[in-house]
């Protein structure tokens, strides 16, 4: 079978065009992508696509032929070669011309059904830029094919899909303006935070602030991100600045997911409300596999960086597995530590900190429950992906279901779980004192256990304010201790702050 008449077949499982430039060849030998009109974002430059050959064998009776359409017009190309008009021939061949399908050798045939956009098909065999491009009046879906008459072709030229607005491709530019608008919305919750913050100076949490810095590392993540985009569209893709700038993104952003999962996973073992520290042997496996998924992530957003989107490879989504596996283990640990810490609280009718943990759970199983819904409805999408209709809407919206979807529902996820540990006039007494077993009439209020215990108060505050770096994350659980206040601490020590029950 002549492969342009595999045409109608492959072009809807072509994935988009990431960039504003395509390279073509004898392997591969179409391309798509989504173009909008200048009336729809601006711009200096009308929108156009244009071709250009880099190499083609000397041979003054053989060219290249290629066409330019929108993609709603697939259905006007090719002769039918029976009733049904399933099967058709796409190429003007000896046998095509034998049989009146057409009269040009080695063009494209088109039929007699009317089209809605212009099509524009020519033959080259000159190295250079055909002069005449082909004008995108309206928004849509276009494609571009080649074929070659020789026996075995060998040529290489690229496509050029130039927008008004600049480099980037049609189906990425809308980012600009979400992580545009998502780095102001970071900027706005870090705000509100820090004035908490700043208000409960004097009764914070080491955790609180460990939120606030990770909302300022967000915040420029996002602007960075946004930045990302920003010099594509003015630089293109294949600028050195824009490629070493991409390794920079792809390793804030594995910072940023891994750096997530260690922080809900030491919050659901109970650093900062239930215990003041960690094992040290534990929070060293915590920081092992954070480090572990850490490079998972950077190798996946490289590869997906770097990986031709026109690849049909199964190896390159061999990167997302390790991805996928590491992910779902820091899911389980998180949800058994919660369960665990949540039936300790429970146990010791510690009420209000039970109510937070309570709280986070909810928030982090309705996270996974997004996230794999999103993943189903985005795997449904691109299988439903058969029909021009389906092609034609879909381009535009790719970018949301593939990439932007899951920086919204972390934005939403990671403020819920903030707004939970907020700094309060509460929260801190809760992790600096001991809050006792509450009685089922009083679950909103907490015990000391004495007057001098409340005394204490301040003195414990002035002490965890003067944490060094080594009393962070990074800390285990000191003997000493559990050893030196014998009221407190003397026959508790294995609560580890979470408090002694009162007959």
């Amino acid at each position: 079978m002549h492969p342009i008449k595999l045409l109608k077949t492959i072009i809807p499982l072509l994935p988009l065009t990431l960039a504003n430039k395509v390279s073509v060849d004898e392997s591969y030998t179409q391309a798509c992508s989504g173009m909008y009109d200048q009336s729809s974002w601006g711009g200096k430059t009308s929108p156009f696509i244009s071709f250009e050959l880099s190499q083609f064998p000397k041979d003054q009776d053989k060219q290249l032929s290629v066409i330019i359409f929108e993609y709603q017009d697939i259905v006007t190309l090719g002769a039918p070669l029976d009733d049904s008009g399933y099967h058709k021939e796409y190429i003007c061949d000896s046998n095509a011309i034998k049989d009146g399908l057409c009269e040009k050798a080695g063009t494209f045939i088109q039929n007699s059904q009317k089209n809605q956009s212009q099509i524009l098909q020519f033959q080259v065999s000159e190295i250079g830029e055909f002069p005449e491009r082909y004008p995108v009046k309206k928004t849509g879906y276009y494609c571009v094919a080649t074929y070659s008459q020789q026996s075995h072709p060998s040529y290489k030229g690229s496509i050029n899909f130039q927008n008004s607005f600049g480099k980037i491709s049609a189906s990425e530019f809308p980012k600009l303006s979400l992580y545009a608008i998502l780095t102001i919305c970071y900027a706005v919750s870090m705000a509100y935070y820090g004035f908490h913050f700043w208000k409960h100076k004097h009764e914070l949490l080491p955790l609180q602030k460990y939120f606030l810095a990770f909302f300022l590392y967000l915040t420029l993540e996002t602007l960075f991100t946004w930045g990302y985009y920003d010099l594509i569209n003015r630089k293109g893709e294949s600028d050195v600045g824009v490629k070493i700038y991409m390794v920079f993104t792809a390793i804030l952003s594995g910072l940023k997911v891994s750096f997530s999962f260690f922080l809900l996973l030491v919050i659901s073992l109970g650093y900062g409300i239930v215990y003041p520290k960690l094992d040290k042997k534990l929070m060293f496996k915590c920081q092992i596999f954070t480090g572990i998924h850490l490079t998972f992530v950077v190798i996946y957003v490289l590869a997906n960086y770097l990986t031709s989107p026109e690849s049909q490879s199964l190896l390159a989504g061999i990167p997302v597995l390790p991805v996928a596996i590491s992910t779902a283990i820091f899911y389980a640990m998180i949800l058994k530590s919660l369960s665990a810490t949540t039936a300790l609280l429970h146990q010791q009718r510690q009420m209000i900190k039970l109510k937070m943990y309570k709280h986070l759970f909810r928030i982090i199983f309705f996270s996974l429950l997004i996230l794999l819904l999103g993943i189903i409805i985005s795997s449904f999408i691109f299988i439903g992906m058969s029909t021009t209709e389906l092609i034609e809407q879909h381009w535009k919206s790719r970018f949301f279901f593939l990439d932007f979807w899951p920086s919204l529902v972390y934005f939403i996820i990671f403020n819920l779980i903030a707004f939970i540990w907020r700094p309060t006039d509460t929260s801190y007494m809760l992790a600096a004192s001991q809050q006792l077993s509450t009685d089922p009439e009083n679950v909103g209020d907490f015990e000391l256990d004495d007057i001098q215990s409340l005394n204490n108060v301040g003195d414990e505050a002035e002490g965890y304010q003067h944490l060094d770096d080594n009393d962070s994350l990074n800390l285990g659980s000191d003997d000493e201790e559990g050893g030196k206040d014998g009221k407190d601490h003397g026959k508790n020590t294995k609560n580890d702050g979470l408090g002694s029950s009162r007959d």
